[in-house]
């Protein structure tokens, strides 16, 4: 194996272990209409972004599944890009401004699939009316640390990965090494004890 393959490899393992879909399955998206977008729109929201939203999901014949104007609810915080919500939740919320309020129509593939939740059965299409109230942008420096510790984590381990794959083969070409030379030693030593 190249050194290329080994940090290929551990990369892989690293998608992995950190719940990265590797997978290329086609998956039917989420269908958003705006119904209200203000007229200025300074940001929008994206990955890393504390936002705070209000809705209202549904089932197809209607019926309200959820809601945060229910009294013992309320408004719902959370960063995007956590995976606090559904998929088809956050991208349906990603691209929205301060105040904006959306209509989204969620595949179950994006929602809670064959198993449903609660009152959700399996393979249900939901429906969100969603506004986001606050948005609070990630700064460059929090954006610039998430980055450098997504890529330095992966990178540390493959240098030690390969400094100790290095070190165990210099270790083993020593050992053959030097069995070759104590094994001619020992030849010498016998010739010089039979001259004595």
């Amino acid at each position: 194996m190249t050194i290329v393959e080994i940090a290929m490899f551990i990369q892989f393992v690293f998608m992995l272990l950190l719940g990265v879909d590797c997978s290329t399955k086609k998956l039917k998206d989420v269908l958003v209409t705006v119904e209200y977008q203000p007229e200025t729109c300074e940001s929008i929201a994206e990955d890393g972004d504390k936002i705070t939203i209000e809705y209202s999901g549904y089932l197809e014949s209607g019926f309200m599944f959820d809601s945060t104007a229910l009294p013992e609810r309320g408004p719902l915080n959370f960063t995007l890009g956590t995976n606090t919500v559904i998929p088809g939740l956050e991208r349906g919320i990603i691209g929205m401004c301060k105040g904006e309020k959306r209509k989204l129509v969620i595949p179950s593939q994006l929602a809670y699939g064959n198993q449903g939740y609660r009152t959700i059965p399996g393979d249900s299409t939901i429906y969100f009316d969603v506004q986001l109230t606050k948005l609070h942008k990630k700064s460059v420096f929090e954006r610039t640390v998430n980055a450098v510790h997504f890529f330095f984590f992966p990178l540390t381990t493959s240098l030690i990965i390969f400094y100790l794959w290095q070190k165990m083969n210099t270790n083993e070409s020593n050992n053959t090494h030097s069995t070759s030379h104590s094994g001619k030693k020992s030849k010498r030593s016998r010739r010089r004890g039979g001259y004595h």
